[in-house]
C-alpha cells in the first residue's frame, strides 16, 4: 500500500497543497500550526471518512472557506492477480452539508465507501486514550482495523447501527404509550444475531493483535512492556438475555446490551495497565497497538498499511526511538510529522516535506 500523491484544499490549517511522495519514509516538517498533524489527518480521512482527531466534517472546513477537498492517488496489491492496482479518490464536504466522493471516477454521496480502500495505521498524541480512555475509543480502533480488511464486518456494523437506531426510537415511545412488543422481539433477534457475529470477529482480530504484541515485545522493540496482554471477554448475548432486561430498557428508553457496549482491557499481570503505567509507557503501549494492528492488516491482506506517525518525539527518549526506528523498514510507506526529522534517530533518511 503506497500513497503516491495527496492534494487538499480548505482543510483545517491547509489552504491549498499538493505533494507527490517518492520515498518510503517521508518526514512532514514545520513549526507549530504549520499543518503537520492536519496533513496526516487528511490521509487518515481518505482511509476512514472521518478525522482521527474526533472533529466533525463541518469543523474540518477552513475558516471562511465554503468546502474542503481531500484527494489522493495510491496503489495497492491485488490479492487475486498478484499485481498492483492504481486508484484515485477524492472527497468533498461543503458548509451546507453536501458530501461528494469520487473513487476511480464513480461518484458517491457517503464517505463510508472510503473504508477498505487506502489502509492506514495511525498514531498521534490522542492515541494514549487507547490506554486510559473510554471503551468507545478502543471499539473505534478495533472496528476500523477489521472493517478496513473485511467488508462483511463493515456491513454487520452498519446493520447493527440501523437496528439500534430503530429500537431506541421505539423504546423512547414507551413514555407516551404502549410499545409494540412484537417489533421489539424482532429487533432483539437481530441484535443478538449481529452482536454474536461482531463479537466473533473482534475476538479473532484481537487474538492476532495480541500475538503480534508478544512478538514485538520479544524482539526488544517494546521490552519495557513485557507482561502486557489483551483481555477480551464480552458478556454472552442471546434473545433471552435481552428480553430479560426489557423492563429496564423500557424504563431507560435505551438498549442496554449489545456490541456497542463491550471493551477490551489492557493488562500488565493481573492489573489494568492504565492503573500502573507512566505517560511514557502509555505512549509506548499506544505505539505497540499501532504496530500490532498493522501486523493484523498484513496477515489478512498480505500488505502493510501506510503508517502515519505524529508526536513521536514527546515523552519518548532516544533509546526508545532508536528501537522503534528499525520497525519502519518493514513498511512500504511511512509518513512522520516532526519538528526536525534529524532528531528521530535510528539512521532514518526520509524525504522531507516542509510546511
Amino acid at each position: 500500500m503506497y500513497l503516491e500523491s495527496l492534494w487538499v484544499q480548505g482543510f483545517r490549517a491547509l489552504t491549498e497543497l499538493r505533494i507527490d511522495i517518492t520515498a518510503p519514509i517521508t518526514a512532514i516538517e514545520g513549526g507549530n500550526g504549520a499543518g503537520k498533524t492536519t496533513l496526516l489527518d487528511a490521509v487518515y480521512f481518505l482511509a476512514s471518512g472521518k478525522s482521527c482527531l474526533g472533529l466533525t466534517n463541518a469543523e474540518l472546513i477552513r475558516d471562511g472557506d465554503p468546502y474542503f477537498v481531500i484527494g489522493g492517488r495510491y496503489r495497492s496489491h491485488d490479492p487475486v492477480a498478484g499485481g498492483l492496482l492504481n486508484h484515485t479518490v477524492q472527497s468533498m464536504f461543503t458548509t451546507e452539508g453536501r458530501r461528494e466522493l469520487q473513487i476511480d471516477g464513480a461518484v458517491y454521496h457517503g464517505f463510508i465507501r472510503l473504508i477498505g480502500g487506502l489502509r492506514v495505521a495511525q498514531f498521534n498524541f490522542s492515541s494514549v486514550f487507547l490506554v486510559r480512555g473510554m471503551p468507545s475509543i478502543r471499539r473505534q480502533f478495533i472496528n476500523l482495523l477489521i472493517a478496513s480488511c473485511d467488508h462483511g464486518y463493515l456491513e454487520s456494523l452498519s446493520a447493527y447501527s440501523a437496528v439500534m437506531t430503530r429500537k431506541n426510537a421505539l423504546l423512547r415511545q414507551s413514555g407516551s404509550g404502549v410499545v409494540d412488543a412484537s417489533l421489539l422481539d424482532l429487533f432483539d433477534e437481530q441484535i443478538a444475531s449481529l452482536t454474536t457475529t461482531i463479537y466473533a470477529k473482534r475476538r479473532s482480530a484481537l487474538g492476532v493483535v495480541a500475538q503480534s504484541m508478544m512478538h514485538l515485545i520479544a524482539d526488544g522493540s517494546f521490552k519495557s512492556l513485557a507482561g502486557v496482554s489483551i483481555l477480551y471477554d464480552p458478556r454472552p448475548i442471546s434473545v433471552e438475555s435481552i428480553r430479560a432486561i426489557r423492563d429496564r430498557e423500557l424504563a431507560r428508553h435505551a438498549c442496554l446490551t449489545g456490541c456497542h457496549l463491550d471493551d477490551f482491557v489492557l493488562l500488565r499481570g493481573k492489573r489494568q495497565l492504565r492503573d500502573t503505567a507512566s505517560l511514557g509507557e502509555e505512549k509506548l503501549m499506544a505505539l505497540l497497538l499501532t504496530f500490532a494492528g498493522a501486523e493484523y492488516v498484513r496477515s489478512v491482506t498480505g500488505a502493510y498499511p501506510v503508517l502515519l506517525l505524529d508526536d513521536l518525539e514527546g515523552d519518548l527518549d532516544m533509546a526508545n526511538l532508536d528501537r522503534l526506528a528499525h520497525l519502519l523498514a518493514r513498511f512500504e510507506q511511512v509518513l512522520i510529522a516532526s519538528f526536525d526529522a534529524a532528531r528521530l534517530g535510528g539512521g532514518l533518511n526520509p524525504m522531507s516535506v516542509r510546511l
